[in-house]
């Protein structure tokens, strides 16, 4: 139930450690609770247990890499695996229940020598050679996965669908005066909007990292935003100030034509991503997808972006064999390694600390009998002698040690 209440209902591990006894009332069978401290140690032996498992032996796994960093000079190699028949039975996107973690990395220097040695050892410690490795285009997993399968025939190199999707629109966007233009005025905006009773206008605020992955909803809110401008309707039985919603908003009209060519392209990149997520790359993926960004595709600006995307989903579905679909979506990845900094929450700030094995847990499959061999097999002596191999010095422990003998009140 802890488990439970910290990976699915979101709980912090004191907030689930108070819900349990809260639910000491209701349950008499519920005679104890844990402290918050002894569910968090079993939360990393869960985690622990799933990042050192034995893996099946098979020639259809794909690894799934990325990197995280925090505060300080760590950077941290994940990768995850799903097997390619187990996948292809569902046909859907990943999600975290179907990934088996395979590493946890945390290194102070990371370059392509330092990702190929981490990959080599993980082959060597799993006794699987992956038939593929999906990655962005980050240059140190870049370098480091293509000596990887230089040396692997077997394994191919294979880039994520979303990135690749990003570029393509940053490339179109950034040659193109008037999105600068409407970011512009969408940031005077919302200065001008936020203590007015307009301020349910506000544009969305935009995210300051991977912002070309992020680009639907701006797009949608200008739209939305411009209809609202033609015909504007009383909000909560009060009537519109039309003269100050124009003052504020009224610079929509510049960009009406504007915001249909990116909504085209948004809509192109989005059946790109929507398709590659659920049918990964083929053979006849390129043949299967040109009719789904073709159909969207009305504006010079749309129809280069499909063109584009069509060369490269085609370029990525030449290394996969005749009746194999090889995965082209990170997004779970992505999405662990979100959960990962909710679950380590404001320790994230000073550095990597023991709750990164949380990341591992969160593809655990929380039945009775996996957490009962997890605290079986993982004691919280092995917990602690990894992180004292893998993480060393915590920031905020080096952040003690450096203020130990400074008094608390300052003179």
């Amino acid at each position: 139930m802890f488990v439970d209440l910290v990976l699915d209902a979101a709980c912090s591990l004191r907030a689930a450690s108070a819900v349990m006894r809260l639910l000491r009332r209701l349950l008499p069978a519920l005679e104890r609770t844990p402290t918050y401290n002894a569910g968090q140690m079993w939360l990393l032996r869960v985690g622990l247990f799933e990042l050192l498992r034995p893996k099946e032996a098979a020639d259809d796994w794909v690894w799934i890499t990325d990197h995280t960093i925090q505060v300080g000079v760590q950077k941290c190699l994940l990768v995850v695996a799903v097997r390619l028949s187990t996948w292809e039975a569902e046909r859907r996107p990943l999600e975290l229940k179907d990934l088996w973690f395979i590493a946890l990395e945390p290194v102070e220097k990371s370059d392509g020598v330092v990702v190929h040695q981490q990959l080599t050892e993980m082959m060597k410690t799993t006794g699987i050679v992956p038939r593929s490795i999906l990655s962005d285009e980050g240059t140190d997993l870049k370098g480091g996965v293509e000596a990887f399968c230089v040396e692997h025939k077997s394994t191919v190199r294979t880039l994520d669908i979303a990135h690749q999707t990003a570029n393509l629109v940053k490339h179109e966007l950034e040659r193109d005066g008037r999105w600068s233009e409407f970011n512009r005025q969408a940031g005077l905006a919302k200065q001008r909007l936020a203590q007015t009773p307009l301020a349910h206008l506000l544009p969305p605020t935009p995210r300051p990292k991977a912002r070309y992955m992020n680009l639907d909803e701006l797009v949608r809110w200008g739209q939305r935003a411009l209809h609202y401008l033609d015909d504007p309707i009383p909000v909560a039985g009060q009537a519109v100030h039309r003269t100050a919603l124009q003052a504020k908003l009224g610079w929509l009209a510049d960009h009406r034509s504007a915001l249909e060519e990116w909504r085209q392209v948004m809509a192109v990149v989005c059946a790109g991503r929507d398709y590659v997520r659920k049918d990964g790359y083929h053979c006849g993926a390129a043949r299967e997808l040109r009719p789904l960004v073709a159909a969207p595709a009305q504006t010079p600006m749309s129809r280069r972006v499909a063109a584009r995307l069509l060369r490269f989903v085609r370029a990525q579905s030449a290394a996969a064999r005749e009746g194999e679909r090889l995965i082209g979506s990170s997004e779970c990845i992505e999405s662990l390694i979100g959960k990962g900094k909710r679950l380590e929450g404001q320790q994230s700030k000073s550095g990597f600390t023991k709750m990164v094995l949380a990341m591992a847990a969160a593809v655990a499959r929380p039945t009775a009998d996996c957490i009962s061999q997890a605290l079986t097999q993982v004691k919280t002596h092995d917990v602690l002698m990894w992180c004292k191999e893998h993480l060393g010095v915590s920031v905020q422990s080096r952040r003690r040690q450096a203020f130990a003998n400074i008094g608390t009140k300052m003179r």
